[in-house]
């Protein structure tokens, strides 16, 4: 089914991961009588889908389509209307699934001579560079976007626990104060196993990446060859923090030093004054989007 939005073609896609699992996506392509110039593939993070926080995915594939870069968004296997179950996902099923998906996005963009760029939003960067780091897409990635990059594959410090749980405990305690906290309790909507966890600090994609670790789910050696593949990587990245966003300053620093001798001269770098993590905020999306299509423009002119 194709429908039209504004000046963009979408089209709603469903095809099988490398698991049997099928994953749902959109397609946005250009305006019919407008450039293709390239395509974007669109990752969320760990606990979003592929609106992305606040619908940002969704109007940014809108916002890129006029400039002549069709986008694929998509739902990571056990999230959004997707198969699967996301208790059994690790950064190596969610880079498998982004591998499918960019064969998906080469063949709705038909036009093997045009770039493909991966667009990481939160947690979804650190698909993006194990993408980019991956074998399987060395060559077929001309350049990465990465909205908000934490550390890749990060396992939780003493301080990050405590900062978390301290962020949680304030949360959990205004939702004991409404009424359809209890509701959803008695209802059975509430995963309490979650929650505790939550309450503990331990929750995020840091956790995450431990458990799957202590599982022996990710595979030997996963985080290293995928930085090696990344440092190997000699496309243009561009990135954007918030300035008010706690993770800013330890990532962009962790970039700068384990990105590769290149990196420094490849890097666009930006900071949205007073954003947030997710740029909740409309002047905060607008400006990564401004800043964004500016790089396009440069990249790809």
């Amino acid at each position: 089914m194709t429908e039209t939005a504004g000046k963009t073609r979408e089209t709603a896609l469903v095809w099988a991961n490398s698991r049997g699992e099928n994953l749902v996506g959109v397609w946005h392509a250009p305006p019919e009588n407008g450039p293709l110039r390239g395509a974007i593939l669109s990752l969320h993070g760990w606990s979003g889908f592929r609106t992305g926080p606040h619908q940002m995915l969704t109007r940014a594939a809108r916002e890129f389509a006029p400039e002549g870069f069709a986008t694929l968004r998509f739902d990571f296997a056990g999230r959004g209307d997707s198969d699967g179950d996301a208790d059994f996902a690790t950064l190596a099923t969610m880079r498998d699934d982004a591998l499918g998906a960019l064969e998906v996005a080469r063949e709705k963009l038909a036009r093997p001579e045009l770039p493909i760029y991966v667009l990481g939003l939160c947690s979804g960067c650190e698909i993006a560079v194990a993408l980019v780091g991956d074998e399987r897409a060395r060559g077929q990635i001309a350049g990465a976007l990465l909205w908000s990059a934490p550390v890749f594959a990060a396992l939780p410090s003493g301080e990050r626990e405590a900062k978390k749980r301290g962020e949680n405990l304030r949360k959990y305690a205004a939702k004991l104060l409404q009424i359809s906290t209890y509701r959803k309790l008695l209802r059975g909507q509430i995963d309490t196993q979650s929650v505790s966890k939550a309450m503990k600090g331990k929750s995020g994609a840091a956790f995450k990446n431990l458990e799957s670790d202590a599982a022996g789910q990710l595979p030997v050696g996963f985080r290293a060859a995928s930085m090696q593949g990344w440092q190997r990587f000699a496309g243009p990245v561009l990135q954007i923090y918030g300035g008010a966003d706690p993770i800013t300053e330890e990532a962009q620093g962790w970039y700068r030093q384990n990105s590769g001798a290149s990196f420094a001269s490849r890097l666009s770098s930006a900071v949205v004054a007073g954003a947030n993590h997710s740029f909740y905020g409309l002047s905060w999306e607008r400006e990564v989007f401004a800043i964004s299509r500016d790089w396009l423009r440069k990249n790809h002119p």
